[in-house]
Formats: structure tokens, sequence, C-alpha cells
């Protein structure tokens, strides 16, 4: 098939995985040679990266996309769809969802929606409409978030498909050296570092996080601990960190885009979500850059870690089993040296962004060639 032209829509305000991975989406696109275009909200972080972009075959338009019955967004992103004539439209969160699905129906676009997070679906009327009529096809980042959507009222099974995040094994590569994130931290090379990577909002785990770092200590003092993002949490989790009497354990570095080589510099990993994870970016990350990892059972991680031959499994909502978690990698050399080839093993066969690619394309080429009979 002819290189496509794809319309992503994408309303949310925020920089978190499901809007990294669009921005990644359409960078490996415009790789493999095809057009893309961007519909996103005004101000947004994703807007700005948008903007950064200067490969002719992209193009963006931001749009006040806060509500989803809003005439104005709605029109101006109809004509936009009349001015480029994109191939398909790949709607992302549930306010574009609504505008682009219904732009995109009346005009003769067909669409594909993608499902981010393992969140309960809302499943009355009219709200079940951008998961049963509007998309030809539902993609979701994992197994989990796949049932869930199966569960919603008229949505046909056999159009719901799992595509899980893929990472960049050029650019997540274990011989990436930490060295100099241990230097910044003033972290000595036999000290553990054990780290939170990933958007800092409830749901996150973080207050999770800090609550079993005192834990950790108990067994090793020289333990120290970095938490890097950003997100609506940032200042209350400083403020608990400063609270508890943790600042000289634990640095919190913002956002940062030097993420393989924190990775690199870590002896764990943890991810502390309690809900909404779909296929969080930093597995496949960790697992590229062979870092062991710490996560709780939700959503499609038990699914990505294996049940446990991958890395450790552990309840959400528990800073006693992030702790024993954490003290038994850190302990068991072995078994963490063993996690992680496993992982890295899965990672290469079934997480590459080439893979994930691949599916996606083949997606599109099939709802287009349907579209057209």
């Amino acid at each position: 098939m002819n290189p496509l032209h794809i319309l992503h829509t994408e309303a949310a305000a925020g920089w978190g995985g499901q809007e990294i991975r669009v921005f990644q989406e359409t960078s490996l696109l415009l790789e493999r040679g095809h057009r893309v275009s961007i519909a996103c909200r005004e101000g947004s972080p994703l807007e700005e990266r948008c903007r950064s972009l200067t490969d002719s075959r992209f193009n963006c338009i931001s749009l006040a996309m806060e509500r989803t019955l809003s005439p104005g967004a709605f029109i101006a992103l109809y004509r936009y769809i009349g001015e480029i004539s994109p191939d398909i439209i790949h709607t992302h969160s549930s306010v574009d969802s609504w505008l682009g699905g219904i732009a995109g129906k009346f005009a003769g676009v067909p669409v594909v929606r993608t499902r981010h997070v393992s969140l309960p679906v809302k499943d009355f009327f009219p709200n079940h409409l951008i998961y049963s009529r509007i998309p030809e096809r539902i993609l979701t980042s994992g197994d989990a978030i796949s049932d869930i959507v199966k569960g919603v009222r008229c949505v046909d099974p056999n159009k719901v498909i799992s595509i899980p995040a893929g990472v960049d094994l050029c650019r997540f590569n274990s011989s990436i050296s930490g060295r100099e994130i241990r230097e910044e931290l003033k972290v000595k090379p036999d000290q553990p570092l054990i780290g939170k990577i990933g958007v800092i909002r409830g749901w996150k785990g973080h207050d999770y996080f800090l609550e079993a770092i005192p834990l950790i200590m108990q067994q090793i003092p020289d333990a120290r601990f970095v938490i890097v993002g950003d997100g609506p949490g940032f200042e209350q989790i400083k403020s608990k960190a400063k609270a508890a009497g943790l600042e000289d354990s634990v640095t919190l570095l913002g956002h940062r885009e030097d993420v393989p080589e924190i990775m690199a510099a870590l002896n764990v990993q943890v991810l502390a979500s309690f809900t909404g994870e779909g296929t969080p970016q930093v597995i496949p990350q960790a697992f590229a850059m062979k870092t062991p990892m710490v996560a709780t059972k939700i959503a499609s991680i038990p699914e990505l870690f294996g049940n446990g031959d991958r890395g450790i499994l552990i309840e959400p909502k528990s800073a006693s089993g992030i702790a024993e978690g954490v003290l038994k990698l850190i302990k068991d050399p072995e078994l963490a040296n063993r996690l992680v080839e496993n992982a890295w093993s899965f990672c290469r066969k079934e997480l590459t962004v080439d893979k994930m690619m691949e599916e996606t394309i083949a997606v599109y080429e099939e709802v287009i060639s349907s579209s057209k009979k």
C-alpha cells in the first residue's frame, strides 16, 4: 500500500505515557515514510513538542478541546479534516474521540480509537458509542484494557486489538552508563539507588513509595532514592518527603529527558500505581535497560512480568510490599540478574517499537481497505 496520511487527535492537557506514545508513534510513522497530522489541545505539552517537528510531511493544529460538546472545536476540526484529507483518523482521549470521531463520520474518513488506561468505561448511552459505533477498530495497550472494552455494550470483541507500548532499543540500551547520574546525585558506586519514574499524580502510588523508604533504610541505611517526573502532584510529594524527614535520602528531579541514563544508574526501579495503567512505558524501557523492577499487580503488568518471571510483583497500596520487593532484589543479585535477562529476552521479541508500528500500520491498512469496499 502507498504511504498513508494519519490524523491523530489528542485532547489531553498533560504530558504522560499516553501523550508520549502519540508523539512517539507520530515520529515513527514519519520515519517510515507516512504523512501525519495532529489535532491537539491548545497550550498543551504535546502542542509544544509538535511545533519542534520540521518534517514537511507533518502538520499540526491546536484547538480548544476542553469539552466534548464544543461546537467551535468541532467545526474547526471538521474543516481541518476537509483541508488535509487524511486516510484515517486515530483518536485517543474521550473528548477528542467524540470530536474527531463524529467529524470523521461526517467527513467519510474511517476512525480508529485507542484506549490507553485500565479505568472502567462509563457504559451508558451515549458514552458507549465512542467504542461501539464510531470507531472501526479499538486499540488498547494491553489485554487487561481489551477485556474492559469488550465488556462495553454493543462492542464487537473482534474489533478490539491489543498493541502494547514498544521501546526503541537504540535509545534504551543496557550498555549506557549511569555514572554521571550517580555523580549528580552524589551516590557512591556501591550505594543502592532505588527510583520511581513517571508522571506524579495520585494513582501512581508515590505516597506508598515514600512510606516504603524508611522500611528499606532499616535494613539498608545507606540506600538512596530518586523520583523522576513532573505532574499535578509534584509539590505535594515534595512537601510530604520534607515532612517525613527524607530530604537527605530522596531527590525529586522533576521532568527529565535522560531517562535511559537514569535507569542505568538504578539498582531497582519501582512502579507503585494502584489503578489506571495500561502498558506503562517504563516497563519495556526498564526491560531494555536491564534494570530490575518491582511493580504492582494491576492491569497488564502481571502479563508483562510473566507473572513474576521478569520482575517482582507486589500488591497495590502496600508500602511494605514495595520495601520487601526492593530488599529481595538488592539482597539477591542472582535473582535480580535472572529476572532482567528474562525481561530483556521478552522485550527484544515482543516489546520493540518496530513490532508496535508494524501491528498499528496493519490495522490502519485493514480499516482503510475495508472502508473502500
